[in-house]
C-alpha cells in the first residue's frame, strides 16, 4: 500500500480484500484536484486500511457499473442457451424483467426493487386480460436470482439483491386428464402436422421437449421402443410402441425429410407447437387443458387399466415414485366404478338379504 503522483493528481496503492490490487485517484468533493495534497491522499489510504479492517469496504464500488441489459443478454446466450432445456421460457421472462430493469446498472437494483417488481408484476394484464400467474412471477424471480449468481461465478458483480427474495407459495398443480371423447374432439380439431405429435404424447407420456428432439435413431420400429436420450432428469428410459403409436409412426417415417421425428422442411427440428395447440384447443370447445395433460392422461389411462405404480414411473421417466403416486388418485368416474364394485364382491358374502338384520342397542 502506498501513495503516488502521476501527473498533477495523487493515486493510493492497495489490495482489496479479494487480494486484487487496485489503483485509485484521490478525489475530495468541491476541491479542485490540483489542490489535493500529500497529505490528503495518505488521509485517503488511511481510510481504505481502516475499512478494509473493519470488513465495511465494499468491493463493488472498484468493478466497472455493469448494465442490466448487458449482464441477461449474457445470461442468455452464454449459459441459458448452452446449459437449459428451458431457454425458451428463459426469454420470456427476460422480456418482462427488461421492461422493469432495463437501463440500470447492477448497483442500482436494489433488494426492495426486486420486492416491488414483485408487487407491480401483480398488477399488469396479460394478453389475456388478467394478471400473470404466481407461477409465472416465480420463474422470471428464478431467472433474476439465478442470472445474478452466474455473474457473480463469472466476477463480473459481486453481490445478488434477490438472493433475499422469497417467491410465492405455489399450490400443487391439479392433475388434468383428458376423457376418451374429449381427447378425439382435440384429435380432429389438430392439424394434420400435430396429430401424430398428440398421439405420440398420449402413448407415451413423454415430455413435448422430448417428443419434439425425438430422433429416428432412438426409435427402434422393428423392436418397438423409443429411448429417451434428452430427458429432464438426465437420465435415458425405453418405452415401448403400441399398436396405434407404431402405424403412427410409420406414416410418418415415409414423409420425414430429417433425422428429426418432428421437423420443418429444412430438416431442423419443431421447437414448438404452442399456436397449433391452442388453435385445436379453441375448434374443440375444450376448456383448461395444456399440452403437458397429455402426459398425465397417459399415466392416469395406465393407472385405470390396473398398471402397478412401480411400472408406470418407468415410461414417465420419474425419480422418485412420489412424483408418480399422483397418479393413483384416478377419476371421480373411475373411483365410482370400483366403489360399485363392492356390491357384487364385498357385500354378497357376509349379507343375506332373506334374514332380517337384528340391530341391538346397549344402555
Amino acid at each position: 500500500m502506498g501513495v503516488y503522483k502521476k501527473g498533477d493528481r495523487y493515486y493510493i496503492d492497495y489490495y482489496q480484500p479479494n487480494k486484487r490490487r487496485k489503483r485509485e485517484v484521490v478525489t475530495i468533493p468541491g476541491v479542485d484536484p490540483s489542490r489535493v495534497t500529500w497529505l490528503d491522499a495518505e488521509k485517503a489510504l488511511s481510510i481504505r486500511k481502516a475499512e478494509i479492517a473493519q470488513g465495511k469496504f465494499d468491493i463493488v464500488q472498484s468493478k466497472k457499473p455493469i448494465l442490466f441489459d448487458t449482464l441477461i443478454t449474457r445470461y442468455l446466450e452464454d449459459y441459458s442457451k448452452v446449459n437449459k432445456r428451458s431457454y425458451d421460457r428463459d426469454v420470456v421472462s427476460a422480456k418482462s424483467l427488461l421492461r422493469h430493469f432495463g437501463g440500470k446498472t447492477h448497483s442500482q437494483i436494489t433488494t426492495w426493487l426486486v420486492e416491488k417488481y414483485k408487487s407491480e408484476r401483480q398488477k399488469e394484464n396479460t394478453r389475456y386480460g388478467r394478471p400473470p400467474a404466481k407461477a409465472s412471477i416465480n420463474r422470471e424471480l428464478a431467472l433474476l436470482k439465478n442470472m445474478f449468481n452466474v455473474a457473480i461465478e463469472w466476477d463480473l458483480i459481486t453481490s445478488n439483491p434477490a438472493k433475499k427474495v422469497k417467491l410465492f407459495p405455489e399450490k400443487p398443480n391439479q392433475l388434468r386428464t383428458l376423457s376418451h371423447d374429449e381427447f378425439e374432439k382435440l384429435y380432429n380439431a389438430s392439424s394434420d402436422f400435430l396429430k401424430p405429435v398428440m398421439i405420440v404424447a398420449v402413448n407415451t407420456g413423454m415430455r413435448r421437449s422430448e417428443i419434439l428432439y425425438l430422433k429416428w435413431d432412438d426409435v427402434n420400429l422393428k423392436q418397438g421402443y423409443i429411448t429417451v436420450i434428452e430427458s429432464k432428469n438426465n437420465e435415458s428410459r425405453s418405452i415401448p410402441i403400441n399398436k396405434i403409436l407404431m402405424d403412427t409412426l410409420n406414416c410418418v417415417k415415409n414423409t420425414s425429410p430429417s433425422d428429426y421425428v418432428f421437423s420443418h422442411s429444412n430438416g431442423e427440428p419443431v421447437k414448438s407447437v404452442k399456436k397449433g395447440f391452442w388453435a385445436a384447443l379453441r375448434r374443440s370447445g375444450i376448456d383448461k387443458c395444456r399440452f403437458h395433460d397429455l402426459r398425465h392422461t397417459f399415466a392416469t389411462r395406465l393407472v385405470m387399466a390396473g398398471v402397478d405404480i412401480v411400472t408406470v414411473k418407468e415410461p414417465m421417466g420419474h425419480k422418485d415414485i412420489k412424483m408418480t403416486m399422483r397418479y393413483s388418485h384416478s377419476t371421480p368416474e373411475h373411483k365410482k366404478q370400483a366403489v360399485e364394485r363392492l356390491n357384487s364382491v364385498a357385500m354378497d358374502t357376509y349379507l343375506d338379504p332373506s334374514t332380517p338384520m337384528k340391530i341391538t342397542i346397549q344402555s
